[in-house]
């Protein structure tokens, strides 16, 4: 029996949607790291730097319904580069403004151009394989966006050392213009799905197909957050300096189990899947909890790469399949829209439980919006369902 990822790895489309990603998250993330260093040179309060982080999701939120109904109308394609388009013209404006207001503006459209490429580029990979392998093509292209947002991440201290901010925005719109030149000239139209009937977005949000998955997810990015904020802080406040095992743990882990979603999937429902995946995150989130230590952080590392790594894909891979055609790219829109809240709530949110009752509570927090999150995702897609087919 063939492989799925080496049947991937010799798609003409997966390669150019592999490319387009990769260095698509590298120039949006780039600059991510040290902005908020950069502008603290400019001036800005701490208070003024967290909105013009901050506004970003919500750029990000406020845009997805109409990229979402852009690709089912148009495709992935077109919606992609326009996306970059927008993208281009963010970084651009580095070069000329520092102010409050025009940053804040700068970065709700960088969320904005976010939303509409984001969403066309899960959907063309949701599209670029057979439906039985939609999972490994899931999973791969997110691992591709791991590398991505590895790369940058890890890479943008030094270059902001090395060469200062604005060679970096130079950098990132260079690596753009590598992700826009996968996207015109390797990546292959996708035809949308031209449907009469096709399902308002109000419509699409309230299928249960949808909406329990939402839910989920939210919470799976509120746990995330959570972690990858304040565990340095946690750790620091416990005394345990070896909390780097906590990234570690979790970037090999997160890798290694996105390419064995497709298999999850296939051997195990996608919901139950799902579902396993939520309690790992509580799990990570209790260890280091009643017990911190560096190994302890190392494990709470591998199971939130563990469930973070399957989640996300396994979702996807249900929602694309009981969701009608014509109206998957609102589906997905949905979907990965849920990560921005959960991405803007969990540090926000839960910061301000951890500045009046301290860290742990943080943590007590965080795994309580999962389990009640999780608990509503389970009742919904599997014991309802599981109840009504008993009655008939």
């Amino acid at each position: 029996m063939t492989n799925p990822l080496q049947v991937l790895f010799h798609n003409r489309q997966f390669q150019a949607i592999a490319g387009i990603q990769v260095f698509n998250v590298f120039s949006a993330q780039l600059l991510a790291p040290v902005l908020p260093l950069y502008l603290t040179t400019q001036g800005l309060s701490a208070s003024q730097i967290g909105m013009v982080m901050g506004v970003t999701a919500l750029g990000a939120l406020i845009m997805r319904p109409s990229a979402g109904r852009s690709v089912d109308r148009r495709g992935s394609r077109p919606v992609i580069l326009f996306g970059q388009s927008i993208l281009a013209l963010c970084l651009s404006a580095y070069f000329w403004f520092t102010g409050f207001i025009p940053l804040l503006l700068i970065r709700f459209l960088h969320g904005a151009a976010q939303s509409f490429y984001s969403t066309a580029c899960v959907t063309f990979a949701s599209s670029v394989e057979s439906p039985q392998n939609t999972a490994a093509a899931i999973s791969l292209f997110t691992v591709f966006t791991m590398v991505g947002l590895g790369a940058a991440t890890s890479m943008a201290p030094l270059l902001y050392q090395s060469f200062d901010f604005i060679p970096l925005v130079g950098i990132s719109l260079l690596t753009l213009a590598v992700s826009a030149s996968f996207t015109l000239w390797r990546a292959r139209p996708i035809a949308p799905i031209h449907d009469p009937k096709r399902l308002p977005f109000s419509s699409v949000l309230h299928l249960p197909a949808v909406w329990a998955p939402t839910v989920c997810l939210f919470a799976s990015n509120v746990i995330f957050s959570t972690l990858f904020t304040f565990v340095p802080l946690y750790a620091l406040s416990e005394s345990v300096s070896g909390y780097s095992s906590f990234y570690i743990a979790f970037a090999v882990a997160v890798i290694i189990t996105r390419l064995a979603v497709q298999s999850l999937t296939q051997a195990f429902a996608a919901e139950k899947v799902a579902t396993a995946a939520s309690l790992s995150n509580i799990a990570s989130a209790l260890i280091i909890l009643f017990y911190p230590s560096t190994l302890t952080f190392a494990i709470s590392g591998i199971l939130i790469g563990l469930g973070f790594g399957v989640i996300f894909p396994a979702l996807t891979v249900y929602v694309i399949e009981r969701i009608p055609p014509a109206s998957k790219g609102t589906g997905l829109s949905i979907l990965t829209a849920a990560g921005d809240v959960g991405n803007a709530l969990g540090a926000a949110v839960l910061g301000m439980v951890a500045e009046f009752f301290g860290f742990r509570w943080v943590f007590i927090s965080a795994s309580l919006v999962v389990l009640f999150c999780v608990r509503y995702f389970y009742a919904t897609l599997v014991i309802k369902p599981a109840r009504a087919a008993d009655r008939s």
